[in-house]
């Protein structure tokens, strides 16, 4: 009997070697991620602890304002620690949308930060809109609105509307985005005294003739005071960053 039961206690121990003790299973940022609805964005500028995003293939009304306060954020990429301008996210939320604008998801549950995608050029932009200010600054004495044009850019509808929000919390002043002929058919300015009193016009024009990405600058408040940098280059880096630009020369009129 003791022989049986020493036979049997040794096949159990047996029929247990080699497998690891069970624990607990580790899930992936896309198995944590929670939300009724989802939204996917691009982070085109981020304000303390606000993100400024532009919902990709959306309308220039499809920008949001998203505090982050608690709100768990998951990174596909094991190495990144933090957001960045030029992200793309998923949100996942409620489902309601707050009619501001910027507007407003309801009930943020979490963020997933995807691994590819990235590209920061409204970062860049908003960088060549700060320099152009900074430049000639006697054309911003007064000025109590801006406009702003980046039609002819690569951005989407969605990307410009996110742009001229951050410009416009930049300079703590009301942005109308428009073409010059535009806002000109609106009355902000006559085209016969071709000057805005209160109002400065800037607008972004690519050459898309160009191989690298070409554009000019410029910051309109009349016939006779303006600012231009032309020619300016910038380069994409492989992982889709623009570290910088160049401007090729300087106008004023």
């Amino acid at each position: 009997m003791k022989r049986c039961a020493i036979l049997f206690l040794s096949l159990l121990l047996l029929a247990g070697c080699g497998q690891a003790p069970a624990g607990p299973e580790t899930q992936t940022p896309a198995e944590e991620f929670t939300g009724r609805a989802v939204v996917t964005c691009r982070v085109a500028a981020r304000s303390g602890d606000t993100l400024l995003l532009a919902r990709l293939d959306g309308s220039a009304y499809d920008v949001y304002a998203l505090p982050l306060d608690r709100t768990p954020v998951l990174y596909e990429d094991p190495e990144q620690e933090e957001l960045r301008p030029g992200d793309v996210i998923q949100v996942g939320y409620s489902g309601a949308i707050e009619e501001t604008y910027p507007a407003r998801l309801a009930g943020v549950e979490s963020i997933l930060v995807a691994e590819d995608g990235f590209d920061n050029l409204c970062a860049l932009y908003l960088q060549v809109l700060d320099d152009l200010w900074r430049t000639d600054d006697a054309l911003n004495e007064g000025v109590l609105q801006l406009g702003l044009d980046l039609s002819q850019t690569r951005l989407t509808p969605a990307e410009q509307g996110a742009v001229a929000v951050a410009f416009g919390w930049a300079r703590d002043l009301p942005v109308i985005q428009g073409t010059w002929q535009a806002l000109s058919d609106q009355g902000y300015f006559g085209q016969e005294e071709l000057e805005w009193d209160q109002g400065l016009f800037f607008s972004i024009e690519e050459d898309p003739g160009a191989q690298d990405l070409t554009f000019t600058a410029q910051k309109w408040r009349g016939g006779l005071a303006a600012y231009l940098f032309t020619d300016c280059t910038a380069r994409q880096a492989p992982d889709g960053e623009w570290p910088n630009y160049t401007v090729g020369g300087h106008a004023i009129s």
